[in-house]
């Protein structure tokens, strides 16, 4: 029997595994209900092994501080003893207890331990962070040595006393709620929420009170900023009036003059002007953000109309709205009226929430673990949230499957007919009515596109557009006007509105679901067949004439031609429903729109047949099919062959004045690669602007002479010696770029031991976290390499000590096989000079972009692929990168030169700047000739 105390506890180990790894520290404190501290354990313990190198740095205890202290078993057997009537509180408690339930199973095994850290995740869903390092100093909780044992627990004792109150002081419905989702479990939730959160949470309160316990959605429509002084002059002169040497920026902190970002707010403000098209590269260190913001502020006032911004990343949107624009608007002496405006999968659906809310989620043995968290963490975020964006939410793992399941959808959407829409507590049309009203609007691509399909009913009318991170707008526009269909979608919609009678609806409906569960079983089954994969995982077949005119096509055509058939019957059987369907009741929020529930289902079912139709059946032109299967799911994917007339016609035809920009838009000095992809026109005037870094002393590019190729079995291991030895030389600080996940699998199982036995830490995207996980511990430790792959290539900003040197394995080509780049290849004269050269080529620019950050950076670049020596492109994607010196070196001895210039800013004899080198190539090639 557990008495009235707690014990909060923590480890420090060797490692992360129990099996292998040992413990070095416990400390644990004894507290009472009413938080008084009991008594404290603390004691050092033998790991029998040496400590890593990595450990030590982090909990500073040396081999010599724990030889001789108790073993393992002993100091967890104190511990047993310790919390003997109490009950445990550990912060990430499955570590802790695995550990000591390893060593002392009687005392451990199956024990309940309230883990701080799930808690903080339900009650505390708006903290930047659940670290407790983190979450200790947002909360003013006194830690001063994250990493030892007695300083953790102590904090996890205080964090747990914040939870406690937390809960206790939760409005009585809310906390009502909380308790009826627990009260049918066992477990450390039900513990905290049901014995050990005092309060007079009313339990008769209905559970789903979703919706009614959020606050109400959205902000309200932009206000107008204060009236800014008349524009004198020109527009250009103003906008560089601002932001030049005698203007109000040169008078704030950092202040660096940089005649590219003039350059740039001229051409856009003269765009604006003109009602013209520009296309702006500008390199990295302009300050482009400012650069059209000024100008398109100055306008919005001038002339009274209104300006978007599109970005390709939230990250970007962010940074503009939080960041920028509060600099835009001190310099132009008022607030500038702005809203940021994302897609509608970013807000949650209170309606959807309701139902899923409802949804008992039991599949027999009670409500997954995942799922109860999830609604947890969601009521506790609605009584908070003013804006419903997911983005304020840190999820993770199953998360993400689980807000697919509450997220505001349009073919799940009521519209006018939602009560949460008349009432204006719908998140998403908050949102867009505050836009509405905003002088500028910042949004993404995927948002800018929905628009152009909806003539304008996402955005309003707006005069002027920004496109940055234009590189990226052709990807986001096809996967934007493409079609995709997964089982589980379908499934989803036959399944809301099932009735609990078993009439002619509930066949038809079961007829539905067995009819699409058997079409993408046959699509599994035949990427497989197709592709000789015996366990397919993730994998893609286009669907051209070749794979349609194969023989087991034949049943997959029949299975889809069956799916269609009965998804529109179902579709149509829900109509039938409408004035006597009798539903399940408790899953459907707003019962007096029975008739459009029905109507909205069943047109989502004729969607999806239609999508099975265009691409598995009659196939439509100009678009390219093809099948995929993700973590051995069968998915149907559609997207057209090219975007650009569409973005010219939908897009750019209905704005007065349109700039693409982007750090990288040119090839060869050229942007015609990205005028022709996008549609902008060949009207469209273009200005190619140098970074105002100084390449030549800040960066060095390193050719690698002598690394294998790409598909040569030796090409892992010499990668990874060389990236062991320039980060064993610069002391972490590498970032290593990869193509794809199984070369970086490979050479983070190669480096590991080395690079720990240094001190160093491996962080491997996907191995040892989440992008963003590995990105923030990679800032954070500068002893650390972090191998990377799509992702890591843009978007990412590390500047300073923390990333002194860029490895680049493999020139980044699309994948000839890839179905979209296949199919859009076969329609030009020369595939890879038109498509794949410059798209790789202006990949490879934003890899390297990764690297000088500030005036103040200095780093090398190491290019890996042999090919650079070897095909006669090689010069092309060498001309492409910035004006730094290149040197040519075998890979044994890269790390010295990386180090030399690094540390010193030596640089080899050989090397020369990129304009001799071509000269070089040119010469060798004219002799040869």
């Amino acid at each position: 029997m557990l008495g009235p105390d707690f014990v909060a506890f923590d480890l420090e180990t060797t490692g992360l595994s129990p099996k292998s790894d040992r413990i070095i520290e416990i400390a644990a404190v004894r507290f009472s209900r009413d938080f008084r501290v009991v008594d404290r354990l603390d004691l050092l313990v033998d790991p029998g092994v040496p400590v890593p190198l990595a450990v030590q740095r982090l909990t500073g205890l040396a081999d010599s501080d724990v030889t001789g202290a108790p073993s393992g078993v002993e100091g967890a057997a104190q511990l047993a003893d310790f919390c003997e009537g109490a009950r445990l509180v550990a912060h990430g408690a499955a570590f802790d207890l695995a550990f000591c339930a390893a060593l002392v199973p009687g005392a451990f095994a199956g024990r309940t331990v309230l883990d701080t850290l799930e808690l903080a995740r339900i009650l505390l869903p708006l903290a930047p962070s659940h670290s407790l390092p983190l979450l200790s100093t947002a909360l003013d909780i006194e830690h001063l040595r994250p990493h030892r044992a007695d300083s953790d627990s102590e904090a996890t004792r205080l964090l747990f006393t914040h939870l406690v109150e937390t809960a206790e002081a939760l409005p009585s419905p809310l906390l009502a709620s909380l308790r009826a989702l627990v009260e049918r479990i066992r477990g450390p939730l039900h513990d905290f929420f049901v014995e050990v959160v005092g309060g007079d949470g009313d339990r008769s309160v209905p559970l789903v009170v979703g919706s009614a316990l959020s606050r109400r959605g959205g902000a309200e429509p932009a206000a107008a900023g204060a009236v800014a002084p008349a524009v004198i002059g020109s527009l250009a002169g103003a906008a560089v009036d601002l932001l030049g040497p005698s203007g109000p920026l040169a008078a704030s902190e950092g202040y660096e003059y940089r005649e590219p970002q003039l350059q740039m707010a001229r051409a856009v403000a003269q765009t604006l002007e003109r009602s013209g098209r520009l296309l702006v590269e500008a390199g990295t260190g302009t300050g482009k953000s400012l650069a059209y913001l000024v100008p398109l502020a100055l306008w919005a006032r001038e002339t009274g109309r209104r300006a978007v911004v599109a970005t390709h990343t939230i990250n970007l949107q962010e940074q503009l709205a939080d960041r920028e624009l509060a600099t835009v608007s001190d310099l132009v002496g008022s607030r500038v009226a702005h809203a940021v405006l994302k897609g509608r999968q970013h807000y949650i659906s209170l309606r959807r929430w309701d139902r899923f809310l409802a949804t008992p989620d039991h599949g027999g043995h009670g409500l997954p673990l995942e799922t109860l968290r999830f609604k947890l963490k969601l009521l506790c975020w609605l009584a908070e949230t003013e804006a419903g964006d997911r983005g304020e939410l840190r999820l993770a793992g199953s998360e993400e499957t689980l807000w697919e399941r509450v997220r505001s959808e349009t073919g799940d959407c009521l519209g006018a007919a939602c009560a949460n829409w008349r009432d204006a507590r719908c998140f998403m049309v908050a949102a867009r009515r505050a836009a509405a009203g905003a002088e500028l609007v910042i949004t993404n691509h995927a948002l800018l596109l929905a628009d152009s399909e909806r003539q304008g009913q996402v955005l309003a009318p707006y005069s002027a557009l920004v496109v940055d991170e234009a590189h990226r707008l052709e990807e986001a526009a096809t996967r934007q006007l493409g079609h995709e269909l997964r089982a589980g979608t379908v499934l989803a919609v036959l399944d809301r509105l099932r009735p609990d009678d078993e009439g002619e609806l509930a066949l038809a409906l079961a007829r539905g679901r067995e009819a699409v569960q058997r079409l993408f079983g046959d699509v599994k089954g035949f990427v497989a067949a197709s592709l000789g994969i015996d366990h397919p995982g993730n994998a893609s077949l286009a669907l051209g004439e070749a794979t349609r005119a194969d023989p087991g096509y034949v049943h997959l055509e029949r299975s889809a031609l069956h799916a269609r058939s009965r998804l529109r019957e179902a579709a149509e059987a829900l109509r039938d429903g409408r004035g006597g369907y009798v539903p399940q009741g408790a899953l459907l929020p707003q019962p007096d729109r029975l008739d459009e529930e029905l109507d909205l289902a069943a047109a989502t079912l004729d969607e999806a047949a239609a999508i099975v139709d265009r691409i598995l059946c009659n196939p439509v032109p100009e678009s390219v099919s093809w099948l995929e299967l993700r973590a051995e799911q069968g998915e149907l994917h559609e997207a057209p062959l090219q975007v650009g007339d569409r973005l010219s016609g939908n897009v750019f035809d209905h704005v007065e004045a349109t700039v693409l920009t982007s750090a990288t838009l040119s090839v060869g000095g050229s942007v015609d690669f990205v005028r022709r992809r996008t549609g902008v026109g060949e009207g469209a005037e273009a200005l190619v602007l140098p970074s105002p870094f100084d390449f030549l002393s800040q960066a060095l590019c390193v050719v690698a002479t002598d690394v294998p190729g790409y598909d040569d079995p030796a090409h892992a291991v010499a990668l990874a010696d060389l990236a062991a030895g320039v980060a064993g030389r610069l002391g972490g600080r590498t970032l290593v770029l990869f193509t794809g996940y199984a070369p970086l699998r490979s050479v983070h199982a190669l480096m590991t031991t080395r690079m720990e036995a240094q001190g160093i830490a491996i962080l491997g995207q996907g191995l040892d976290g989440t992008r963003r996980q590995v990105l923030a511990s990679f800032v954070r430790n500068t002893r650390s390499v972090l191998l990377g792959t799509t992702s890591f290539w843009e978007g990412i900003d590390i500047p300073g000590d923390a990333l002194s040197c860029v490895i680049i394995a493999k020139l980044p080509f699309p994948v000839p096989t890839d179905p979209l780049v296949a199919a859009r290849g076969a329609l030009l004269r020369d595939p890879f000079a038109e498509l794949a050269l410059p798209t790789a080529v202006l990949r490879l620019r934003q890899g390297f972009g990764r690297l000088i950050r500030r005036t103040a950076d200095r780093g090398a670049v190491v290019l890996c692929d042999p090919r650079l020596e070897s095909r006669e492109y090689g010069p092309t994607f060498l001309q492409a990168l910035p004006e730094a010196l290149i040197v040519r070196e075998p890979a044994a001895g890269v790390p010295e030169i990386v180090e030399e210039f690094v540390a010193r800013g030596r640089v080899p004899e050989t090397a020369r700047p990129r304009g001799v080198l071509e000269e070089v190539a040119g010469s060798a090639g004219d002799d040869a000739a």
